[in-house]
């Protein structure tokens, strides 16, 4: 005896293979201006605003006058993200001299980029897009809940300047900081450089006090003879000439 599948049963497991297939698919995302795929370089960006970790309403179009960052991720927390968004985090004060504001946008809630912002110390804006509102006006593909990872650079005038559809996210923020300076006109921040007391600029010359050395001009005086005990100020990476001949000290 043949099994007949109900018909009704038939049409609703391909509804669902259908919806499954399209939310894989590599097509592009349409979005709410009529255009296809990732909002273009050159296009106005949207006038859309969100929530961020702290509930403050954030509208992108306030932001005239300075170049915008604004980077699609998937998911707080997880490996690429925490490391794209650390990375514009320890390059913060440079994209501040430059005059680049940063926005962070996934479809996690409040909540959840409230916690990730207090863990890793973001000091910048990662907005709330559940409804992937941010998402859609700039055609940025969707897939079971989740976004690309995307990021679009804003000029001061409003308009989309440059759109990097492949992040790296260990060198990313560099990346954009070097091509959102050249759009504000500033002069790109150098990075954070390890102190070190380098020696002044001749300081390799004789060393005061050796035989037939000249003084530099402007250089500290070595102290008279007999005068061991008086303090003279000495510069970075300079050394004393050697001290009249004085009893040892006493030993401990």
């Amino acid at each position: 005896m043949k099994r007949r599948f109900p018909t009704a049963l038939v049409f609703v497991v391909v509804a669902v293979v259908f919806a499954f297939v399209s939310l894989l698919a590599c097509g592009a995302a349409e979005r709410p201006d009529g255009g296809q795929g990732l909002l273009p370089v050159g296009a106005t960006a949207p006038d859309v605003f969100a929530a961020d970790q702290n509930g403050a309403i954030q509208r992108l179009s306030d932001q005239r006058g300075r170049a915008v960052v604004v980077y699609f991720y998937p998911k707080d927390g997880t490996p690429g993200c925490t490391e794209e968004a650390c990375a514009f985090r320890d390059a913060w004060d440079r994209f501040k001299q430059a005059n680049v504001q940063i926005f962070g946008v996934s479809p996690d809630t409040r909540e959840s980029h409230e916690a990730f912002a207090t863990e890793h110390r973001l000091p910048f804006p990662i907005l709330v897009d559940t409804d992937q509102t941010w998402a859609n006006a700039f055609g940025v593909p969707t897939r079971l809940g989740s976004i690309a990872r995307v990021t679009f650079l804003i000029d001061p005038d409003g308009k989309v300047a440059k759109v990097y559809p492949d992040v790296d996210p260990g060198v990313h923020a560099d990346e954009v900081l070097k091509d959102a300076a050249q759009l504000t006109g500033a002069a790109l921040p150098a990075a954070p450089a390890a102190s070190a007391s380098a020696a002044p600029a001749g300081s390799d010359a004789a060393a005061p006090g050796a035989p037939g050395a000249a003084a530099a001009p402007g250089a500290a005086s070595a102290p008279p003879a007999g005068a061991a005990g008086s303090a003279v100020p000495v510069a970075t990476g300079t050394m004393l000439p050697p001290a009249a001949p004085a009893a040892p000290p006493a030993k401990r």
